[in-house]
């Protein structure tokens, strides 16, 4: 095969794809929030349904004092739980608490 027909087929996949990643890219900053701990926390981050209620969930785990959780909604909406008894990972986690979650806020997670 020739080199040019190699550099149009490579050109136009580099293309496709980039096409099918744009509608993606932009969104994540839409949708996007910063939860913030002022001590180390056990979250738990859902998305919202359409009813207000909590829908998949987004993520779990750690964030320790001082760090950041970058995260993703579908709609701009969340709910999370948390805890701070972070050596006791079986204790339930308390509150079911909705916020905004668009443009890069940052929301304390306490």
């Amino acid at each position: 095969m020739k080199k040019s027909t190699m550099l149009v087929i490579f050109t136009f996949f580099m293309m496709l794809s980039h096409l099918s990643i744009e509608p993606l890219s932009a969104n994540a900053g839409e949708n996007d929030c910063i939860l913030e701990a002022s001590v180390d926390v056990i979250v738990e981050v859902w998305n919202v349904d359409d009813q207000g209620n909590k829908g998949h969930r987004i993520w779990k785990g750690l964030i320790k004092q001082g760090e950041q959780k970058r995260i993703v909604s579908l709609h701009g909406q969340i709910r999370y739980a948390r805890s701070t008894y972070v050596k006791e990972a079986d204790k339930p986690l308390s509150g079911d608490i909705g916020r905004s979650c668009n443009n890069g806020k940052i929301i304390g997670v306490p």
